[in-house]
């Protein structure tokens, strides 16, 4: 049996998608058996079940993108390009819509799968750059963090425990520390997730962002 560590990540992506997988699945069947048990001259009744497949397409496009969507679409349309041959009755009308469909739900994966990639990989593009900068700004804070620390531990040797300079110098340091552990959460974070900060403006929510980084941790 796999550890969490030795997972690889299509083994993870599989394990947290798996209910996904399941309903697309599902809802290809249903729509499959749904035409299988309209009778074939309810035209009407079919073309309400074949519209019916785009809605495991999209889905799939969202949560999967462009091959997951095209993933889909063969699975479709192995089933209904063998239901169009198995009615075909020589190019009239509803042979040449149910053809005309085929290409429809080409398209609409195509388009839809490529659309969604797109905004995951400028979304992807956009995240990086947000910790990249807070990388940065964690590394140039951290650099006269630690000396202030430094520094007032050499100070704190002057006093005497007790006494009223060595606790103001305690407080100091406690409150550098809150910025230390301040700045190492900005340092991890791993997603940016905003929260409501006066009615009005918008702030990152170091708690969610960093929590991914968080759980892994104590794994």
């Amino acid at each position: 049996m796999k550890t969490e560590q030795s997972l690889t990540s299509a083994d993870l992506f599989a394990r947290e998608n798996r209910p996904r997988m399941l309903l697309i699945i599902a809802m290809v069947i249903t729509i499959s058996v749904l035409h299988l048990q309209f009778p074939h001259n309810m035209e009407k009744l079919h073309v309400v079940a074949r519209e019916l497949y785009f809605l495991p397409i999209i889905l799939s496009a969202f949560w999967f993108g462009l091959r997951g969507a095209l993933v889909t679409t063969l699975l479709i349309t192995s089933f209904y390009f063998s239901y169009t041959v198995v009615h075909w009755r020589g190019f009239i009308t509803d042979d040449l819509e149910r053809l005309i469909e085929i290409i429809f739900f080409i398209l609409v994966a195509g388009i839809t799968g490529y659309l969604q990639d797109r905004q995951r990989a400028l979304s992807a593009e956009k995240l990086a750059a947000v910790k990249a900068l807070a990388g940065t700004v964690a590394h140039e804070i951290n650099s006269p963090l630690f000396v202030a620390m430094g520094t007032l531990e050499l100070l704190q040797d002057d006093f005497e425990p007790d006494s009223e300079p060595f606790q103001e110098i305690e407080r100091s340091r406690k409150n550098l520390k809150e910025v230390k552990d301040l700045v190492k959460k900005i340092s991890t974070i791993e997603d940016v997730v905003t929260r409501d900060y006066d009615g009005i403006s918008q702030i990152v929510d170091l708690a969610q962002s960093t929590q991914r980084e968080n759980s892994d941790q104590h794994r």
